[in-house]
């Protein structure tokens, strides 16, 4: 409270009026400087240019593209391509873009000025705008409409390079997987064409072949019995042979005719078969042959007469019914020795066959561990092969423009208004800050002032009371000096005024 009763505007008042040629200056001073800002800065005008992301026109479910970069992403992308010093120098030196002037001396400069006039705003439903600011309105269009086309052919050829760089890929790829699986193909037929005979798939076959082997080895062996049991027969009968028939009369040996063969044949079937028939059925193979060429030599007529019996002495020939013998005993040595070398050829097969057989699982295992490898990579070249047509078909539907693309909206407009500078606005800023200039100055001014201008200034000082006052005299020498202080205070307001337009003429520009 005794703040503001310590405040006086009456006081406050009083000081801006003695300071009234100072405020006057600071307000004229600055107040001159926003006007002259206003009418030295050119203006500046925009032009704006709307572009849509028009989505892929055939369904995904079609064909899939290959680009799977974000927009923001792509956008990102195609700014910093667009906006980069060799894009930005072919547009500066295409439209001969502030000409060594003040503001840009070199193509760095000239290129960095370009780059700080382009804006890009991305807005919402894939909508972006561009916008460049110039000088000249129709430069301004021209170049926010040539950034626009750079924008558009920039996303089909990012898109084309990412499209034909994604199908060369995969070609690539499909290559080496082909030349690896054609390499281990190599391999697993190799070794396929070495052990033909153990693979897996072979094993039915080689198992019904070793039980046909093994039936026929069998079938052998009881052939082979057979005719050695058959040979001991006739080896005996061939011994029994060697008795001698006497005639009781004559007391001489009886050795039969050649008329005489067939009953000695027909004995010795007899004889023969029933030796067989003690060890087999009526139904064994040799039993049933020995009743036919019994059968055989009973159905061909013969004659025995007592006068085709001759006579002889034991030193006669030879006994021709071992001589039948010897000749069925060496037949029968040959079959053995045929059906042997057969059985043997069949052991041979057997034991080939069986190790066959017993190489099957080893070999199995083994082709699995080489065809893991071949069969990995032939589902690889597969996948791969159909995400190859995909990238091709990608590829295509790029060229032909029917996947995203940008479409323009709203052709780059011509600027009939400056977009800045707002020299209204910029005047009345240099009126309220030279009010207030001049007002901070006057009451900083007073408040360095130590002069009593009151009695109540006295009081507030010295306990002693003010008999009275004396008006200050005007003379001559105050006025000199009180004019001396007012052009001093104008020279120091031109001077101000000089230096401010001097400074608002280098960095103005600059910063508007």
């Amino acid at each position: 409270m005794n703040g503001m009763a310590d405040f006086d505007i009456s006081r406050l008042l009083a000081s801006l009026y003695r300071r009234k040629y100072s405020i006057g200056c600071v307000w004229a001073v600055i107040f001159s400087l926003g006007v002259y800002t206003a009418a030295i800065l050119p203006n500046v005008y925009q032009s704006s240019s709307l572009i849509l992301v028009v989505p892929q026109r055939v369904p995904s479910s079609f064909v899939t593209s290959t680009i799977t970069t974000d927009l923001g992403e792509r956008m990102q992308s195609i700014i910093q391509e667009i906006l980069s010093r060799t894009q930005l120098a072919k547009i500066v030196q295409e439209f001969n873009l502030y000409p060594s002037n003040r503001v840009a001396s070199s193509v760095e400069d000239r290129v960095e000025t370009l780059r700080k006039a382009i804006k890009v705003e991305l807005r919402r439903n894939n909508v972006f705008q561009l916008s460049f600011e110039s000088q000249e309105p129709e430069k301004a269009q021209q170049i926010t409409a040539r950034i626009a086309s750079l924008f558009i052919e920039q996303n089909l050829q990012i898109r084309k390079q990412q499209a034909v760089g994604t199908k060369s890929f995969m070609n690539a790829e499909a290559d080496r997987l082909r030349k690896e699986l054609e390499e281990q193909e190599t391999i697993v037929n190799r070794y396929k064409a070495a052990h033909r005979y153990e693979l897996p798939e072979q094993l039915d076959s080689n198992l019904r072949t070793l039980e046909q082997l093994r039936r026929e080895m069998e079938a052998s062996n009881v052939r082979l019995t057979t005719l050695q049991e058959r040979k001991g027969i006739l080896q005996r009968q061939s011994a029994e042979s060697d008795v001698s028939v006497v005639d009781p009369i004559r007391g001489a040996l009886l050795i039969p005719a050649e008329d005489g063969s067939q009953s000695l044949q027909l004995q010795m079937r007899k004889k023969e078969l029933d030796a067989l028939l003690k060890k087999y059925s009526s139904k064994h193979p040799d039993v049933i042959r020995i009743k036919r060429e019994i059968e055989a030599i009973e159905s061909e007529p013969h004659d025995v007469s007592p006068g085709k019996i001759s006579t002889s002495v034991a030193t006669s020939t030879g006994n021709p019914l071992k001589q039948v013998l010897r000749n069925q005993i060496a037949d029968i040595d040959a079959e053995i020795q045929t059906l042997q070398k057969q059985r043997d050829q069949i052991g041979v097969q057997i034991v080939t066959l069986q190790s066959r057989v017993d190489a099957t699982p080893i070999r199995a295992i083994e082709l699995s561990k080489i065809s893991r490898g071949y069969e990995i990579t032939l589902r690889k070249y597969q996948d791969l092969l159909g995400k190859t047509l995909e990238s091709e078909l990608s590829e295509n539907m790029e060229k032909k423009q029917e996947g995203e693309r940008f479409q323009l909206l709203d052709a780059a407009n011509f600027p009939l208004k400056p977009l800045r500078p707002n020299r209204l606005m910029i005047g009345l800023i240099g009126f309220l800050l030279g009010l207030g200039g001049g007002f901070a100055l006057a009451i900083v001014w007073d408040n360095w002032d130590t002069s009593f201008r009151k009695s109540d200034d006295i009081n507030a000082y010295v306990n002693v009371p003010v008999l009275a006052t004396i008006p200050a005299l005007m003379t001559r020498g105050s006025v000199i000096e009180q004019r001396r202080s007012q052009s001093v205070l104008v020279f120091a307001s031109l001077g101000a005024l000089v230096v401010g337009a001097v400074l608002v003429r280098i960095f103005a520009p600059m910063y508007f």
